[in-house]
C-alpha cells in the first residue's frame, strides 16, 4: 500500500551478489528466488538500482498498487529517448507499457478478440494442427518440441486471431524473436539495434497489411484495430506497435508453457501418469505449470515498474521515483501460499499464482494462454505414445524470459 510520511524504519537489504545471467541460475533460478524472498521485504538490487520484491504477497500489493506506475518519471523517459532508436520507441506506445487513460483504451479495442468465444475456431484450428505434428511424430520416432511442435501451434493461434495470413508466419516470427533480447535486464547495445531493426519490418508490414484491410476488412483483431484507427480511437504507430506487442506476446508465452509443461511433466512422471489416467485435470495442470515454471520471471518486460510516491511494503519504504521489479517466479514458490512449493502436483486447488500478471496489467491473452494449455495437454494425455528426452535441458539467456531453446524427444509406442 503507498503510504507517504511512513514512519517505517526497517533497513532495505543491498544486493550486491545477485546476478541472474550466470549459467547455474538459467538452469534453476529457484533457490536464488527464495534466498531473496527470504529476506523478508523489498531488497535494493545494486547492479541495476532496482528495487525486488519476491514474496507473494508483497509482489500482489505492488501489482495492485495503481500509484506504481509502468510509465517511468519524466526524467527517466527523456533518458530513455536519449539512448533507445526513435523506431523502437514506438513500442512504448502499446498497452503493455501505458498507464490509465491510455492504458485503458487500448486495453478496450482488443478485449473482445481475447474473449473466451471468439478463441473457439482459431482453437479447433490449432487441435487440427497439433493432432496432424504428433501423428508425423510417431511415425518418424523422434521430434524437438519447441520448433516441430510449440512454435507451429502458438504461430498459427496468434496469427489466425490477429489476422496475419499463414505465409507470413515464418518472417514475423524471426522478426519477433530478433525484439525479446532488447526487454531484458538490462539490453546490450546489439541487442537493441537488432530490435530496431526488427520493429522497422514490423512496421512496414502492418503498414502494408493495414492497407489491404481498409480496403478489405476481416473478421479478425488487426481488422478490429483498423477499424480503431480509421475512426481515430487509436494512431497509425499505435496501430503497428500494439498489433506488434499482440503478435509476439501472444506466442512467446505459449511457446515457453508448452516445453515447460513437457519437460516437468518428463520430471515428475507420477504426474503424467495421473494426468493420462484422468484427461480431465488438463485445467489443473495447465494452472500448476504456469505456477511452477512461469514463462515471465518478472513484471513488466522491458521497464519494471516505477514508484510515484513513497511506499511502505513489508515496513520497508521504496522512495517516489524508483523502479520496481516483480519476481513474479519467486511469488508463485511462496511457502506462505503453497504448502510444498518446490512440489509439481496438477491437483493444487485455489490457484493465486502471479504467472499471467495481477491488477489493471493482467495478461490480456489469459484465457487463450489456459485454453491453449489444455489443449495441448490433452492432446499429450490421450497420445498413445511415450518421449523421452535426447539431452539435457537448455535455456534461453534471458533473465525476463524462461523458456527452452529446444527439447529433442525420442517417440515409442505406449
Amino acid at each position: 500500500m503507498s503510504s507517504p510520511g511512513s514512519t517505517a524504519s526497517a533497513v532495505v537489504p543491498l544486493l550486491t551478489d545477485f546476478n541472474p545471467h550466470t549459467t547455474a541460475f538459467r538452469d534453476d533460478p529457484y533457490p536464488e528466488y527464495r534466498r531473496i524472498r527470504e529476506l523478508g521485504g523489498p531488497a535494493r538490487w545494486e547492479y541495476l538500482d532496482a528495487y525486488l520484491v519476491a514474496s507473494h504477497a508483497d509482489a500482489t500489493a505492488v501489482l495492485a498498487d495503481p500509484s506504481i506506475r509502468v510509465q517511468p518519471p519524466a526524467e527517466v523517459a527523456e533518458m530513455l529517448a536519449a539512448v533507445i532508436p526513435p523506431d523502437l520507441m514506438a513500442m512504448q506506445r502499446t498497452l503493455l507499457f501505458r498507464d490509465p487513460p491510455d492504458h485503458t483504451r487500448l486495453r478496450s479495442l482488443t478485449r473482445r478478440a481475447f474473449a473466451p468465444g471468439a478463441l473457439d475456431v482459431v482453437l479447433r484450428e490449432a487441435a487440427t494442427t497439433a493432432a496432424r505434428i504428433l501423428d508425423r511424430a510417431a511415425a518418424d520416432g523422434h521430434f524437438e518440441l519447441v520448433e516441430d511442435f510449440a512454435f507451429p501451434v502458438s504461430l498459427q493461434v496468434i496469427g489466425d486471431l490477429l489476422g496475419v495470413p499463414r505465409e507470413d508466419l515464418p518472417a514475423l516470427r524471426d522478426w519477433g524473436q530478433a525484439m525479446s533480447p532488447a526487454a531484458d535486464f538490462p539490453p546490450s547495445p546489439a541487442a537493441v539495434e537488432q530490435a530496431m531493426e526488427a520493429y522497422l519490418r514490423f512496421d512496414e508490414y502492418f503498414a502494408r497489411l493495414a492497407g489491404r484491410r481498409r480496403r478489405q476488412p476481416g473478421h479478425d483483431l488487426f481488422s478490429d484495430l483498423v477499424r480503431a484507427q480509421q475512426a481515430g480511437t487509436l494512431s497509425i504507430a499505435e496501430l503497428h506497435a500494439n498489433a506488434t506487442l499482440v503478435f509476439i506476446s501472444g506466442h512467446e508465452t505459449l511457446v515457453a508453457f508448452m516445453a515447460s509443461a513437457v519437460l516437468t511433466l518428463l520430471r515428475n512422471p507420477a504426474q503424467l501418469d495421473l494426468l493420462r489416467n484422468h484427461p480431465e485435470l488438463a485445467p489443473g495442470a495447465v494452472e500448476e505449470v504456469l505456477r511452477y515454471e512461469s514463462p515471465l520471471q518478472l513484471a513488466t518486460a522491458g521497464g519494471g515498474r516505477w514508484t510515484t510516491t513513497d511506499v511502505e511494503i513489508a515496513g520497508r519504504v521504496i522512495p517516489a521515483g524508483e523502479r520496481v521489479l516483480t519476481l513474479v517466479a519467486a511469488a508463485n514458490r511462496d511457502p506462505a501460499v503453497y504448502p510444498e512449493p518446490d512440489r509439481f502436483d496438477i491437483t493444487r486447488r485455489g490457484y493465486r499464482h502471479l504467472a499471467l500478471g495481477h491488477g489493471l496489467h493482467y495478461c490480456l491473452g489469459a484465457a487463450l494462454a489456459k485454453l491453449q494449455g489444455e489443449l495441448v495437454l490433452e492432446h499429450f494425455a490421450r497420445w498413445p505414445f511415450d518421449v523421452a528426452m535426447t539431452q539435457p535441458p537448455r535455456w534461453i539467456p534471458l533473465f525476463m524470459q524462461r523458456r527452452l531453446i529446444d527439447l529433442p524427444l525420442t517417440v515409442t509406442p505406449r
